[in-house]
């Protein structure tokens, strides 16, 4: 799959958390199915009149992590306070197990691999 069709299937697949909008992620490819977790997760959280008022409204990767923010309440929060945690063990670049590096002020979450990439 090219780098960012992931990101049009993804926000295909789940355009009702997107208010049914084009939606970029400004992550590596390394969290594809991070993101894809947490918005089956996030479907399967909300009650059927929460989902009409629920939409990310970002994603992205800052200081090496996940940030997401969103409409929704304390059971979505919890969703993304797991996703961020994770992120902090997944290659942004390749999804295989990493860990926080900084090189040149430049923080990321690297697998051995990829450090330096």
């Amino acid at each position: 799959m090219d780098e960012s069709d992931w990101r049009r299937h993804l926000g295909r697949r789940w355009s009702a958390q997107f208010g049914g909008t084009p939606f970029g992620f400004a992550v590596g490819d390394g969290w594809d199915h991070l993101l894809a977790e947490v918005f089956r997760r996030v479907d399967a959280a909300l009650e059927d009149d929460e989902r009409a008022d629920f939409a990310w409204s970002d994603i992205k990767e800052k200081w090496g992590a996940l940030r997401m923010t969103h409409y929704g309440g304390d059971r979505i929060e919890d969703i993304v306070d797991w996703a961020e945690a994770a992120s902090k063990r997944i290659c942004d670049r390749c999804g295989w197990s990493g860990r926080l590096r900084s090189e040149g002020g430049q923080w990321r979450v690297r697998c051995d691999a990829c450090d330096g990439l």
